[in-house]
C-alpha cells in the first residue's frame, strides 16, 4: 500500500467514527423533558368514630385538604357520602 492510500483510509475511518459518536450523542440526549417529582407532596390520612369513617388527602405544598372517601353507618344501612378514591387530586371537589 502506498502512503497516500493509508492516509485516505485513516481519514475515512476517523470521519465514520466521528459520525457514529455524534449520532449516539444526539440519540442519548434527545429528550428535553422537565420532570417534576412530587414524591411526598400528597399525604393521606384516615379517620373513624364508630358510626362513620373516611379518608382525606392533604397537599403539603399548598395546604389544601380534600375528603376523598366518607361512609356513614345509619342504623342497618351504610351510606356512602363520597367516593373519589380513583380521581386525580385536582378534580376532587
Amino acid at each position: 500500500m502506498t502512503e497516500n492510500r493509508i492516509y485516505k483510509e485513516r481519514v475515512k475511518f476517523f470521519l465514520m467514527g466521528m459520525l457514529v459518536v455524534i449520532g449516539m450523542m444526539f440519540l442519548m440526549g434527545a429528550t428535553n423533558d422537565t420532570v417534576v417529582i412530587d414524591n411526598g407532596r400528597y399525604q393521606i390520612s384516615a379517620w373513624g368514630d364508630g358510626k362513620a369513617h373516611g379518608a382525606f388527602i392533604v397537599d403539603t405544598i399548598s395546604g389544601e385538604t380534600k375528603i376523598v372517601y366518607r361512609s356513614r353507618d345509619m342504623s342497618n344501612s351504610k351510606i356512602k357520602d363520597r367516593n373519589s378514591l380513583k380521581e386525580p387530586f385536582s378534580s376532587i371537589k
